[in-house]
């Protein structure tokens, strides 16, 4: 995975405020985000009238595609003829074996998933003292040795009206 991240400075002539300056800095950030598929903000000091930094960042899983795409935006920033650019800077993260890829990882990540309950482990819920699944959900299974008899199903309506009755915060302190 590729992550390209560019920052520009416009030098925005004839702002006599702050106000101009956003109207400039706005119309940037608009048509990029509506011709590209690109995350685009400001950055930098907002206080300057004169300048204005502007980052954009873009995901991908080519390096050569993720650069010629910022390429593109940093050239269509450039054409717009909206303020003209001092500075530009481009940088490309590659974040590859740390989050995927790797044997080690994939064998972790497995591993993690593999993982089930056992009989001994308490869920969230029957640590709050709702009972344990099968008991909540009236299978009549039992999950462990000594299982409480099951209750009855909770037909839809009553289920409903029983989540309404607890959406006040106060009823879920209530013993």
């Amino acid at each position: 995975m590729f992550v390209c991240v560019a920052r520009i400075t416009l030098q925005v002539h004839d702002s006599g405020s702050l106000k101009a300056r956003r109207q400039v800095v706005r119309r940037v950030l608009d048509r990029v985000r509506a011709r590209f598929n690109v995350s685009a903000a400001e950055v930098g000091v907002p206080d300057a009238w004169e300048r204005a930094e502007v980052a954009f960042s873009l995901v991908g899983g080519d390096r050569r595609h993720v650069n010629e795409q910022m390429d593109k935006v940093l050239g269509f920033v450039e054409q717009m003829y909206v303020a003209p650019v001092v500075a530009r800077e481009l940088e490309i993260l590659t974040l590859g074996d740390q989050l995927y890829g790797d044997a080690r990882s994939q064998a972790a990540i497995e591993r993690h998933l593999s993982t089930k309950m056992q009989p001994t482990d308490r869920s969230l819920a029957e640590a709050e003292g709702l009972g344990d699944w099968d008991e909540r959900h009236g299978t009549g299974q039992g999950g462990h040795a000594g299982a409480k008899p099951t209750q009855q199903e909770l037909t839809l309506n009553e289920a409903r009206a029983r989540a309404r009755s607890l959406r006040n915060r106060r009823d879920w302190e209530k013993p």
